[in-house]
């Protein structure tokens, strides 16, 4: 938030919304209102730079319009801006958290006072919600009637001093934001909890941009949808794109949308992923793979909050939140001049990361296996698939470079080629055989290369053992303690 008070010790800022009811009566504003008497008496007083009035709706507030007049009628000295947030709303404490959060972080570097009266319950609670879960050095005032106050002569101004104990509601809310739920794709293991509990942290603001940093086929468009459905946004759109796959020209029409006539083939207006996500979530994935010409156009959208159709002259105003995916190291782009640095950290103000599957080890990766087990067996209409001990240490020694989107392909070839057994010789080459072994556990390295030779030679096993060094006694003594079979490679 700017202010014309730069050079300043820290401002000092009143915020609050306006009261509905109570600063107005009979349709014109109540000159006995919270808002008129806490000018009247309280705002000189504490020496506030600016009061920033809120307004619930997305623009023109009529009564918001009374409001500030009179206020400037009466206080000309005094600094006064309004604040529309767009809730639609009133009583959806979700939406009405997320929303003041932003304002009291983008606030920060301010001394923040923070009038809790005005206001429905919802706005209330939030207030005070907010105040405790981001701690930061903002103070909550409320006010006594005149009637009820000490001092009959003027109204009376309390500062609430909270703990926890206070307020256990907000611990409510805290909690139901981590209700991790399954998928089809994914379902949240302990080394993704970490994971899931900032995505759920980052879900409470509304509009902070995410970059989520992860190898292919880790999940990261199942945490992106995550974020949208745990946050205040979740009844609005949620639209995801791969940059990757198209050229700027197409890129920038499906992002933004062109007018009638504004190229060949452009027989009609057309909205882009921005406009239809508005009010939502828009998922940009791999985000590393846009041009230098779509990194400024991006950074240009994210900042002013508006863009633009090809052939258009005009711009339209958007309120997304933007989350990003990547399995690149962007810095690195950056440092290399491919990636520019100010949209990287416009990206980046929450960053996550997924680990591989294989890092997240052997015990995951089971529970993995059985939960697409699961999961597929009613697409295909069959009996669960029951593995031999040796298809499954297989499956558990293999590093799945794909991560759950290989894992997932390969669960749905063996429900195609199974009746109901999987066998060693029904997995596909690339399991039997890895190219590397990724195992510490040297049976697991003798295991791995022994069948890369021994594919190499087509079964042959005089060949495999005079490429290893072994004699004949000890590659058939290997080969049985592995339970391989050489027919099945010949």
């Amino acid at each position: 938030m700017s202010s014309k008070y730069d050079g300043m010790d820290k401002n000092k800022i009143l915020i609050s919304w306006y009261a509905k009811e109570n600063d107005f009566e009979n349709g014109r504003v109540n000159l006995l209102g919270p808002t008129i008497s806490f000018h009247k008496y309280f705002y000189a007083l504490n020496k506030y730079n600016k009061h920033v009035i809120l307004s619930s709706k997305l623009k023109g507030d009529t009564q918001l319009d009374l409001l500030l007049n009179q206020l400037a009628i009466k206080f000309p000295e005094h600094t006064i801006e309004e604040r529309y947030m767009n809730i639609s709303d009133p009583i959806d404490m979700k939406s009405i958290y997320s929303k003041i959060s932003k304002l009291l972080i983008d606030s920060k570097d301010f001394d923040i006072d923070v009038f809790i009266s005005p206001g429905t319950s919802a706005m209330f609670a939030s207030w005070i919600l907010a105040h405790q879960s981001l701690k930061l050095t903002s103070r909550l005032f409320q006010t006594k009637r005149l009637e009820h106050s000490n001092d009959k002569s003027q109204p009376e101004i309390v500062e609430l001093k909270l703990d926890i104990s206070n307020i256990p509601f907000g611990l409510n809310v805290a909690t139901a934001q981590h209700d991790f739920t399954s998928s089809e794709k994914i379902i949240v293991t302990k080394s993704l909890e970490d994971v899931y509990n900032l995505a759920s942290k980052i879900s409470l603001t509304d509009d902070a941009t995410v970059l989520i940093i992860g190898e292919t086929g880790t999940g990261k468009e199942n945490l992106a949808r995550y974020i949208h459905d745990k946050s205040s946004r979740a009844k609005k759109p949620y639209k995801a794109i791969n940059c990757a796959s198209f050229g700027d020209s197409l890129l920038e029409s499906r992002l933004f949308g062109y007018k009638k006539g504004a190229f060949t083939g452009a027989e009609k207006d057309t909205i882009g992923f921005f406009e239809a996500a508005n009010g939502g979530t828009i998922f940009l994935d791999e985000i590393g793979s846009i041009s230098p010409y779509m990194q400024q156009v991006l950074l240009r959208v994210i900042q002013e909050k508006e863009i633009s159709k090809i052939g258009d002259t005009k711009t339209e105003k958007v309120d997304v939140r933007v989350i990003c995916a990547t399995n690149e190291n962007l810095w690195e782009f950056c440092k290399s001049g491919k990636f520019r640095y100010d949209l990287y950290y416009r990206l980046s103000v929450a960053e996550l990361s997924i680990p591989t599957l294989f890092e997240r080890g052997r015990k995951e990766l089971k529970e993995y296996l059985y939960h697409f087990v699961e999961t597929k067996k009613n697409d295909f209409k069959k009996t669960t698939l029951k593995f031999s001990e040796e298809a499954e240490q297989c499956i558990l020694n293999y590093s799945w470079p794909g991560n759950l989107r290989e894992l997932e392909n390969t669960i749905e070839r063996l429900y195609i080629y199974c009746d109901k057994n999987v066998e060693f010789k029904d997995l596909p080459d690339r399991l039997k055989a890895p190219e590397l072994a990724v195992s510490l556990k040297w049976d697991t390295v003798e295991k791995d290369h022994l069948l890369k030779i021994l594919k190499k030679n087509k079964g042959n096993i005089e060949r495999t053992g005079d490429d290893i060094g072994y004699s004949r006694n000890t590659i058939i003594d290997r080969f049985s303690k592995y339970k391989i079979d050489p027919k099945d490679y010949k």
